[in-house]
């Protein structure tokens, strides 16, 4: 089932995400804690009662936030939901729960009248996965940046959002 995150979920949720490194980055609990404060899109998978996955989305809007990622788009993109990170744990991998985790970014996106959603993936160390889910979601590829020196690269990627009619 794909729900809010809950106060509950907490432990989980940064279990998952260290499940998960170094595909997606570390979190700790202090920025857990600032995500739950601010992010305005926070999702969780459950099945049978277990937290099995997670997805943290913001928005250009979401200015506590001071990730050099998200900065990028910032600095290029006026407005645009933003993927900080999606993980699933690995028996929860294979599912659809990747897809449906951003088809529900991407309803909300679309109801606050974002016209793109934006992510990056790792290209140093290379994360192929993701990149291919991405390219097969419809995201392009409109640059790379290396946050933290040239032994981290990453994607940056854009998914236009038409409106609906």
């Amino acid at each position: 089932m794909l729900r809010d995150y809950q106060p509950a979920d907490f432990d989980e949720v940064l279990e998952i995400n260290q499940s998960n490194v170094p595909e997606v980055g570390p979190l700790d609990e202090e920025k857990l804690a600032l995500f739950v404060r601010i992010s305005p899109c926070l999702k969780v998978i459950e099945i049978d009662g277990d937290v099995v996955g997670m997805l943290i989305g913001l928005t250009e809007s979401d200015t506590d936030y001071r990730s050099l990622n998200f900065g990028w788009f910032r600095e290029r993109l006026d407005r645009f939901a933003y993927i900080d990170r999606i993980a699933l744990a690995v028996a929860a991998r294979g599912q659809g729960w990747g897809p449906a985790l951003y088809e529900d970014l991407e309803s909300w996106a679309r109801s606050i009248d974002r016209p793109a959603m934006c992510a990056e993936v790792n290209t140093l160390p290379p994360n192929p996965r993701s990149m291919r889910f991405h390219l097969l979601n419809g995201f392009e590829e409109i640059g790379r940046f290396q946050p933290y020196g040239p032994e981290a690269e990453v994607a940056m990627l854009r998914k236009p959002l038409h409106p609906t009619p």
